[in-house]
């Protein structure tokens, strides 16, 4: 009974094995194959059967698309156009940049007040030559103190004088002499110079004249007249008046630029003052020009006037 059973279990296996070779060939032959020349390497995850790739099913295509939404351009980027701008239409970055920065009504507003002056410069000095430093020097000091002297004696004090400058230097000639048959060129010290320059303040506007005709012939030849100008001593009284005509110069500007290109006049950004000096009037520019005046007749000094300017430069938002 045993020795039966055992042929049935084993004629069982071989029909299995024999329906499972039957199911292989029945699949291989519904899957197409490539030659040797096409036959492609399993991708990972791939299985293989037979010699067979079988390739993974692909994953579902999914169309994403994004609402359109209009863009606002500002005003100030579509008006600018031309070579600065970029594909498309745009401005380039450096033209924004730019724009961003320094937008706004830029305008320099001046301030003019015109005044007699009073104060008067003296710009004065001596000169000596000789062929010892001492002695020049002797020469020059005997004849700044005696243009001093002449100075105070018309009520000037010291703090109405100071000193510019003070120069000491040699004084050389270059003659040709023949040295081993050529002719050349020598250095030879002939002496020195001393000069020493002062400004004299003079308040006294009609006392210049006679001022410069003291210090000449106190000086003789060693005189040096370098110039006379004239100023206001105390500028600042005036300063609050050139303020006030510079700011409205700058708003009137501001008004009539905002009027010409149709735009309105914001807010004050910026302002800032510059200028405020004193020109001065000169009416001697020469030693030669003062030496002539002072010996054919008194001197004769008009100090004119002066036009004091202040500059104010002021940004205002553009509306």
């Amino acid at each position: 009974m045993r020795n039966f059973k055992l042929p049935v279990v084993l004629i069982g296996l071989s029909a299995l094995m024999l329906l499972a070779v039957a199911c292989s060939d029945s699949e291989a032959a519904d899957t197409p194959t490539t030659g040797p020349s096409q036959v492609a390497p399993a991708a990972p995850g791939s299985a293989s059967a037979g010699g067979s790739t079988i390739e993974p099913s692909a994953p579902p295509q999914v169309a994403i698309s994004a609402p359109s939404v209009p863009i606002a351009i500002p005003e100030p980027v579509r008006a600018i156009s031309g070579a600065g701008s970029s594909a498309g239409g745009f401005p380039s970055p450096a033209l924004l940049q730019v724009g961003s920065s320094q937008s706004g009504i830029w305008v320099t507003g001046q301030g003019t007040l015109t005044l007699e002056p009073d104060l008067a410069l003296l710009n004065i000095g001596v000169e000596t030559q000789a062929e010892s430093v001492a002695q020049a020097r002797n020469e020059a000091a005997n004849a700044m103190a005696a243009i001093v002297a002449a100075v105070k004696a018309r009520g000037l004090a010291d703090r109405d004088i100071q000193t510019r400058s003070f120069n000491i230097f040699p004084r050389y000639e270059f003659p040709e002499v023949f040295e081993s048959g050529q002719r050349v060129r020598k250095q030879v010290l002939v002496g020195y110079t001393v000069s020493n320059s002062a400004t004299i303040k003079v308040r006294d506007l009609d006392g210049v004249g006679p001022i410069i005709d003291d210090v000449a012939n106190a000086g003789g030849d060693a005189t040096r007249i370098n110039g006379v100008s004239f100023t206001v001593e105390d500028p600042k009284p005036f300063q609050t008046q050139l303020r006030e005509l510079a700011v409205r110069d700058a708003l009137d500007k501001a008004d009539h630029f905002a009027s010409l290109t149709g735009v309105g006049v914001g807010s004050l950004v910026l302002i800032t003052e510059s200028g405020g000096g004193l020109p001065r009037v000169q009416d001697f520019s020469s030693a030669e020009r003062g030496f002539a005046l002072a010996a054919a007749a008194p001197t004769s000094i008009s100090g004119g006037e002066l036009e004091l300017r202040l500059n104010v430069q002021a940004v205002f938002e553009i509306q």
